[in-house]
């Protein structure tokens, strides 16, 4: 099963970039997992635009890394069946990895699902931003894997279509 996965962090240009938040989605839709951090970043080390676009989204609720760690392992462990991250980033998959630390549960593949080269693609770009209009919070990890999820989906279709042809 596919998890779909998206992160925020403190900036492209920041170095080290620092984790804010992290967020799963399952294939399925019926699963997810969002969390934000507390002790991993501070306003100082954001760029512009993640102090624009990224912070005014947080929700407030955020979890030391030690128990954000815990909460994530747990959430994976219940996983149904083996699980592979889909995410457009390595950064992103990084960010999970480093996470999880040595803790990383057995059903968690470590190579992700590149979904770079689907991003090109007409169907899945345009379902993407068709889930932004139903929710604009576009640069929210959560909101951003779910809109990830329905560009795999909307493509997966398209692939299904035109191969029974």
């Amino acid at each position: 099963m596919l998890l779909f996965l998206d992160t925020e962090y403190t900036g492209l240009k920041q170095l080290p970039p620092k984790l804010i938040s992290l967020a799963l989605v399952s294939e399925d839709g019926q699963r997810e997992f969002y969390v934000e951090l507390s002790d991993t970043w501070q306003m100082d080390d954001c760029s512009e635009f993640v102090r624009r676009e990224v912070v005014p989204l947080l929700q407030g609720e955020a979890l030391g890394s030690s128990e954000a760690r815990a909460k994530l392992i747990r959430w994976l462990a219940d996983a149904p069946r083996e699980v592979q991250v889909a995410c457009d980033s390595a950064r992103d998959f990084g960010f999970l990895l480093e996470m999880l630390g040595d803790a990383r549960p057995r059903n968690l593949r470590l190579s992700y699902y590149d979904l770079r080269p689907l991003i090109d693609s007409n169907v899945y770009h345009q379902a993407v931003m068709r889930y932004y209009e139903d929710d604009r919070r576009e640069h929210h990890a959560l909101v951003d894997a779910r809109a990830y999820r329905k560009g795999w989906l909307a493509w997966m279709d398209k692939l299904k279509a035109s191969r029974s042809r």
